[in-house]
């Protein structure tokens, strides 16, 4: 696949606890996160899709063997790959979400997904891949620090 074609896409099942729950889990913060992003990427809204991310050069998003730095790197980038908002292209989760927590406000999630597109051709292009987040709670809020994305082949 074309790198065009990739993208730092997240998704995710629906939210499962409610929003009035005072206390929610780590888990459901970062379900109802992940959730507004998979709507963000459906609607190609780079700011949106992204604001999970820290926001600073240590941000680190690695993608089939490419490393990519920084927050103002992948945003720009991210752009590139949805066509400035004009892209077409469809996420849905291919499964549950795995959580993992490694340490009190840290977890790593991993989620595969499947993306629909038009191709230059005109016909429905499909492709599958995985994206593993590690989450870091800062100042309060759940930060995706790292993620890798692998494309099946």
């Amino acid at each position: 696949m074309h790198m065009k074609r990739r993208i730092a896409a997240a998704a995710c099942l629906l939210l499962g606890a409610s929003a009035s729950v005072p206390a929610a889990s780590p888990h459901a913060r970062i379900q109802a996160r992940m959730h507004a992003m998979r709507v963000a990427a459906n609607a190609h809204d780079t700011d949106a899709f992204l604001k999970p991310f820290l926001h600073g050069p240590q941000l680190v998003f690695v993608v089939n063997g490419r490393v990519i730095r920084g927050y103002a790197a992948l945003h720009a980038q991210q752009l590139k790959w949805w066509s400035h908002g004009t892209s077409d292209v469809r996420y849905t989760p291919a499964g549950p979400t795995r959580f993992d927590d490694l340490a009190p406000g840290v977890v790593v999630t991993t989620r595969q997904l499947v993306s629909r597109r038009t191709g230059a051709d005109g016909k429905q292009q499909q492709g599958t891949f995985t994206v593993t987040s590690l989450w870091k709670r800062l100042h309060g809020e759940w930060r995706i620090v790292y993620a890798h994305e692998s494309w099946s082949r």
